[in-house]
């Protein structure tokens, strides 16, 4: 998924981290993104638990296709990839955002190595993925759908030489709506500031009448398996997005796509820091509780 260049790039800055016995930035124009000398480990790490996760949903697949089912066979052998750093920004060749290795991307590419015919990404942190869109942009297998809170354009390239530009360089997927990416195989669905779960524009309705169908063409080629970058900062009191979700809102989304997906599913943790008071594994716990209880 990752260049070798950035791989390079990122292992030699790891060992500057290590001899120099400090933190530093990734790269000199990621602000955000700073590494020190555990962090290479802890990325790999981070990737062998996506493995992980999306080998349990293709033994899924498997079970459910041998006995002609939906999945939801009571074998729901979903398994949660805690994952720290997150991983939806890292793009093919940088790792930003604070995300060094793309774990959802991986995991969907290893997925098509183990028989996928169509795999389907639904990324609900609060903010957009773009290096999973970067990733998987040029792979017509994959769907990549995510739903965030909208960007303001003023930080984006907007004329058509800078959009050509863009489309050029490391990074050239865009959070908004009218970016579909090359071969169509992208939506994002931006939601304005203070959405909630319900109302006429929620985010349930976002999930059920936008993102779901897009992501099995709506019904033509449902995916084989489904992986949820599941980010928790749509959060009401996660002061980083202006979403307005509940823990109970996790409950209601673990809910739809147990229903839909059963065991068929690799999630995996990204956004979420409201940690102290223990908002955020509330959260955690109610996305997973629906495999847990039926």
């Amino acid at each position: 998924v990752h260049s070798d260049t950035y791989i390079e790039e990122f292992t030699e800055a790891v060992k500057d981290a290590k001899a120099t016995d400090r933190i530093r930035r990734l790269h000199p124009v990621v602000m955000r993104t700073l590494i020190d000398q555990y962090s290479y480990d802890a990325a790999v790490d981070g990737v062998a638990d996506w493995i992980d996760s999306i080998d349990a949903a293709m033994e899924c697949a498997a079970r459910a296709a041998n006995a002609s089912t939906s999945g939801n066979d009571g074998n729901d052998d979903v398994i949660f990839a805690l994952t720290r750093p997150p991983s939806h920004h890292a793009c093919r060749a940088r790792g930003m955002g604070g995300c060094l290795f793309c774990g959802p991307a991986i995991a969907a590419f290893r997925a098509l190595e183990l028989g996928a015919e169509r795999v389907a990404i639904l990324d609900i942190d609060a903010h957009h993925g773009n290096g999973i869109a970067n990733c998987v942009q040029d792979e017509a297998r994959i769907r990549y759908c995510s739903i965030h809170e909208e960007v303001v354009e003023k930080n984006w390239f907007k004329s058509e030489k800078d959009i050509e530009k863009k489309e050029n360089s490391v990074d050239p997927r865009t959070p908004f709506r009218e970016d579909r990416g090359k071969l169509g195989n992208i939506l994002n669905i931006p939601l304005a500031k203070g959405t909630r779960w319900d109302g006429e524009s929620g985010y349930r309705r976002a999930l059920l009448d936008e993102a779901l169908p897009f992501l099995a063409d709506d019904g033509k080629q449902p995916p084989d398996v489904l992986i949820l970058a599941a980010g928790f900062d749509a959060l009401a009191v996660d002061a980083t997005s202006g979403l307005a979700l509940e823990t109970q809102d996790y409950y209601e989304i673990g809910s739809v796509l147990r229903d839909m997906f059963g065991g068929r599913i690799a999630v995996g943790l990204e956004g979420g820091y409201v940690w102290q008071d223990g908002t955020l594994g509330e959260a955690v716990v109610k996305l997973v509780k629906p495999w847990a209880t039926n």
